[in-house]
């Protein structure tokens, strides 16, 4: 996984995947960086399909980062290490 500038950090990562924007949700939570990306490329390429909505997203003190998103019009989106 790319630097999140949150290594080292009490951090929860969450993927979220839903079959079209706003659609019900299927997500995990894990605290390891790898296996949250891992997770979401597993689900990426299980599931990447027009319509899709793909986020990783890292919660540290109440406050939520986007670090990746797909979707199959824009593709894949990794935000900028804070």
């Amino acid at each position: 996984m790319d630097s999140t500038g949150l290594e080292g950090k009490d951090v929860e990562y969450e993927v979220v995947l839903r079959f079209h924007p706003g659609g019900p949700a299927i997500l995990g939570v894990w605290s390891a960086p790898e296996v949250a990306d891992a997770k979401f490329l597993e689900w990426l390429g299980a599931h990447g399909q027009p319509g899709a909505v793909l986020a990783l997203t890292a919660t540290i003190g109440g406050e939520r980062r986007p670090v990746k998103s797909w979707t199959h019009e824009g593709g894949l989106q990794v935000a900028k290490a804070a």
